[in-house]
């Protein structure tokens, strides 16, 4: 049974009590982190914290929580109704999501006296649930964005209160890609609780225009498998929408294979090079680089694992090995 005999004030700096919101936080990952110490810093008074328990995963995050003194709960307890008891018990003003991925309970989005948010790292309508920033790589989208909405019913179908769009490159990868996002919505979450705390009714509120929607679910593309017969742009762009590099990707490393062996295919860049020879092709090079022959030229392996493992490409392959199915 959940109970808020934790809560408490955790000596943040003074505010006006007339401002002075109550603010639970559902979050996880860096993102989450930045988030907490940005509420800790603007002398809001933290609630709870909703995060995944180090016994389930590493979480820097419910560390920080822990030595804060913030009253802590396993993030899957937003599927639980009673936390709404607990969050009109605590006046909780604000519910904020910030890249946690548990489906929270209908009765809990109604309970804070402001109402739920969640930063959405996509422009939304288009670009609703997992990882549709790699998607908007595939896409050769030149345009990407973050929203921040209101938490109603359904998925990423909130009114929108806040976005924010930004320049994709051609050197993009889904990491720069939710860097950015994470920069940008910490931002738009800032703006959200100075009007949250000024005038509530200042907060937009734009409905989504839902025949727009696209929703992306947990298909990995093409199920992950590379394909060397594509130009190299296409090749590069594949292995960019999935690299996470140095952390691991949500949708794994793109895969091919070498004989027996399971390559991923981690990072790789452009060499500007045209290629004849078969799709797949190895090719060493004077330095160590090792080239992969596309279907109108040489591209860079710059990572790669081997049956799992990250190996450096000059050790795992040689001249004249050949990629694929």
């Amino acid at each position: 049974m959940m109970t808020a005999s934790c809560m408490g004030s955790y000596g943040m700096a003074p505010v006006s009590e007339q401002y002075r919101l109550n603010i639970a936080l559902v979050a996880e990952e860096g993102a989450g982190l930045r988030a907490l110490k940005a509420l800790d810093e603007s002398g809001h008074r933290v609630a709870m914290v909703l995060t995944s328990p180090p016994d389930t995963r590493k979480s820097a995050l419910w560390s920080y929580a822990e030595r804060r003194g913030h009253c802590l709960l396993p993030a899957s307890a937003v599927k639980d109704a009673a936390l709404a008891d607990i969050f009109r018990k605590e006046n909780v003003d604000l519910l904020l999501n910030v890249h946690s991925l548990h489906v929270v309970n209908g009765s809990i989005l109604e309970a804070p006296r402001i109402g739920a948010f969640n930063v959405h790292p996509g422009p939304l309508p288009r670009y609703a649930g997992l990882y549709a920033l790699g998607w908007a790589i595939l896409r050769s989208e030149h345009r990407y964005g973050v929203t921040v909405h209101r938490m109603f019913a359904g998925i990423d179908t909130g009114p929108i209160a806040y976005q924010t769009l930004f320049d994709l490159t051609e050197s993009d990868t889904a990491f720069s890609v939710g860097l950015r996002c994470v920069e940008e919505g910490l931002s738009l979450l800032s703006t959200l609780v100075a009007a949250a705390a000024l005038d509530p009714a200042s907060i937009p509120h734009i409905e989504q225009d839902l025949t727009m929607r696209e929703y992306f679910g947990r298909v990995i593309p093409e199920g992950g498998t590379l394909s060397w017969d594509r130009p190299a742009a296409d090749v590069d762009r594949f292995v960019r929408a999935f690299c996470y590099f140095p952390f691991p990707s949500p949708w794994g490393a793109p895969k091919t294979r070498a004989g027996t062996r399971e390559i991923g295919i981690v990072k790789t860049s452009p060499t500007g090079e045209p290629s004849s020879a078969p799709p797949g092709t190895i090719e060493t090079m004077p330095g160590g680089e090792v080239w992969a022959a596309c279907a109108d030229a040489w591209l860079r392996l710059e990572v790669i694992t081997v049956d799992g493992r990250r190996v450096p490409p000059a050790t795992a392959l040689s001249a004249g090995d050949r990629l694929g199915a």
